[in-house]
């Protein structure tokens, strides 16, 4: 039993059962346990080739720890596919900057990835003009709504809710500005000060909610249509 125990407590640390064990926890996605294993493998056997470097990157990106990949990146020997690699990681954690920086110099045979991601980098920051020089992109090109149109309309009550096509928002800032104007000045005329304070308050406070409330639906109206095009491009694009 002592001689069992010795012997399987050596196979704990020979690098090639290590290996074993996490190919078998990668294959079965249990990335965390795999990375592990495969941090272990580095450390006991005495040189590690790229395809296990690759493997590391890729449990880091499943476990979303980008930094580490990028750290472990950057260990390839292939000097094209180590810059793929970088641009790759840096564009999942979304710094598409540094991500283009890697990505625009790349040759065969990582130059049509390389020219996809960059398009996609673009895509992903709402720049489709610029993303078009990479990628194909669908007809209908997102209208956007002018903020200063808005606001201009908005001086009407509801005019720039109903210029970002929310009706029923422009009925209620309609309804809420004009009741609030009809009450002033019914105590207006009727010599009620405080109630006409209170009614001409309540009317601007409305108002200017009005205003605001067309600039957020502005805004919000054009982050829509800029998404929804963002969506068509990843499924021209897959």
């Amino acid at each position: 039993m002592l001689i069992f125990l010795l012997c399987m407590q050596t196979e704990l640390f020979v690098p090639e059962k290590i290996l074993q064990f996490a190919d078998y926890l990668y294959k079965n996605k249990d990335f965390s346990a795999a990375l592990n294993e495969y941090r272990r493998y580095e450390f006991l056997a005495d040189s590690v080739s790229q395809d296990i470097n690759e493997k590391i990157i890729d449990c880091l990106v499943n476990l979303k720890r980008y930094d580490e990949g990028i750290d472990e990146a950057s260990k390839i020997n292939n000097p094209a596919k180590k810059n793929y690699l970088l641009g790759w990681l840096y564009f999942l954690k979304g710094d598409y900057d540094s991500s283009r920086s890697y990505l625009a110099e790349i040759d065969v045979p990582y130059k049509r990835d390389a020219r996809q991601l960059i398009g996609l980098g673009y895509a992903m920051e709402y720049k489709f003009l610029s993303a078009g020089r990479y990628l194909k992109l669908p007809d209908n090109f997102p209208e956007e709504k002018k903020v200063i149109i808005g606001v201009l309309l908005s001086l009407f009550p509801g005019g720039g809710h109903f210029y970002c096509g929310r009706i029923g928002d422009g009925i209620y800032s309609f309804l809420t500005v004009g009741l609030c104007t009809i009450l002033s000045y019914y105590y207006y005329s009727h010599n009620e000060d405080m109630k006409f304070g209170i009614a001409a308050g309540a009317g601007i406070l409305f108002y200017a909610g009005n205003i605001y409330g067309t600039i957020n639906g502005v805004r919000n109206y054009n982050f829509c249509q800029k998404e929804r095009y963002l969506q068509e491009i990843l499924r021209l694009n897959r």
